[in-house]
This record gives structure tokens, C-alpha cells and sequence, in this order.
């Protein structure tokens, strides 16, 4: 964690470097699709999964850029996505109950601010490519929980949710983006804990679940 912090520090002190010495300066909005996966860990990982499922997000955008094709992309967006879990059997002791398998959605809606470096290469006046990376910090609206999925919050707004951007596009014109990105997970964005589960007559623990959510962005802005 130190080191991430560390080098959150870096893209921040690039960023104002950057922004001192920028030639160029837009703003304008930004829309996108994605597709959006769960993963799992701690004890019972390997009794849940996930399928991917879509959600979108919208929000303003600038783009700073320098002569030299270096910049830097911040935008602030409300993202909604549907997350999706399908739980296999277990068997809780504390209430004598067998859970079966079963599949439920839920809709997980954040704020969302990305800030990204990023390096261009023009090809000629109307035209552009790019390839960016960096952080994207997302906050929960809601405190989500699955029906009958342990105790606690799953999600929680108070937890920041820390991921990272990779992806590349193309200028049009020079006010239309169209770029597709992968955005991974560098910490959960949840956590349940289920009471009581046992595999064995007689067993009983409390386990821990911990969540995950890597996504899979298509995106257009128009810059003005």
C-alpha cells in the first residue's frame, strides 16, 4: 500500500507538472458501457462466481496536453453497474439451515474519478491516437447487501474503492473520443461475513468473503 500511495503521489505531482505546462486544454463530457465482473477471495471463494454484466456511466471530462504528446485525463463520473453472484450449496449450523445454489443481482451505483496520464500521436490535423493508464477512485452511494449472503455491509460507502485504468483510443476531429479500457481492482470493494458455515455435521466457523470488481469499458467523449 505504501508504494501504491507512492506512486499516486507521482501522478499527482506529474499532473500539476503537466498542467503548468500545458499547451492545450479541453473539457466536455464523457459516456461509456461496460461490462462488469465480481471476484472472489478469503474462505469460501470457490463456492461463489460471478457472469458479467453491463451497466454505463456519464460525467464531465478535461484533457490537458503538451506539444510533446504527454497529458493527463480527469473526469468525475456516476457510474452504474449491475453486479452479479451465484452461490453454491453450504450448510450453516448456527441456523440449521442448507443454502442451495443461487444466482442474484444487484445494481451498484458509485462516483467514480479517474485520473489518468496519457500520450498522444497525431496523424495529421484531424486526427489522433492515445494510449493512457492510471488510478480510479470510486464511492459507493449505497451500503448493498445480497439477500441471505452473511451479515454486515458488503459494500460500504465508507470505503474507498481504489482501481486502475489501462486503455487506448482515438481523436476525431479534434472533439470526438473513442477509446476502450480495462479497469482492474487493486482493493475489494466489499466483504460479508457468513456465520456458522459448515461442511461436516457438528462444524461451525465464521467465514470471510471478500469482493472484487474488475471491468471492461467502451467509452465516447466530445470535447468542446
Amino acid at each position: 500500500m505504501k508504494k501504491f500511495s507512492a506512486l499516486c503521489l507521482s501522478l499527482l505531482v506529474a499532473f500539476a507538472g503537466l498542467t503548468a505546462k500545458a499547451q492545450k486544454f479541453s473539457y466536455g463530457i464523457v459516456a461509456g458501457y461496460d461490462l462488469t465482473k465480481v471476484k472472489y477471495s478469503g474462505d469460501m471463494k470457490n463456492n461463489f462466481s460471478s457472469d458479467n454484466k453491463s451497466g454505463w456511466y456519464v460525467g464531465p471530462k478535461i484533457v490537458f496536453s503538451t506539444v510533446m504528446g504527454l497529458g493527463v485525463d480527469a473526469s468525475l463520473q456516476y457510474s452504474q453497474r449491475k453486479l452479479n453472484i451465484t452461490q453454491e450449496g453450504y450448510y450453516n449450523n448456527e441456523t440449521g439451515e442448507m443454502f442451495g445454489s443461487a444466482s442474484q443481482c444487484q445494481t451498484y451505483r458509485t462516483i467514480e474519478i479517474p485520473i489518468n496520464l496519457r500520450y498522444s500521436i497525431g496523424l495529421g490535423s484531424s486526427a489522433s491516437v492515445f494510449a493512457y493508464t492510471g488510478p480510479q477512485f470510486g464511492f459507493a452511494l449505497q451500503n448493498m447487501k445480497f439477500n441471505n449472503l452473511g451479515t454486515g455491509n458488503n459494500f460500504s460507502r465508507e470505503n474507498l474503492n481504489t482501481t486502475w485504468n489501462i486503455g487506448a483510443g482515438v481523436r476525431l476531429f479534434k472533439h470526438l473520443e473513442a477509446s476502450v479500457g480495462y479497469n482492474f481492482a487493486l482493493g475489494k470493494a466489499g466483504k460479508a461475513i457468513l456465520n456458522g458455515v459448515g461442511v461436516n455435521e457438528g462444524e461451525s466457523q465464521d467465514l470471510e468473503l471478500k469482493y472484487k470488481t474488475n471491468t471492461f469499458q467502451v467509452q465516447l467523449a466530445y470535447m468542446f
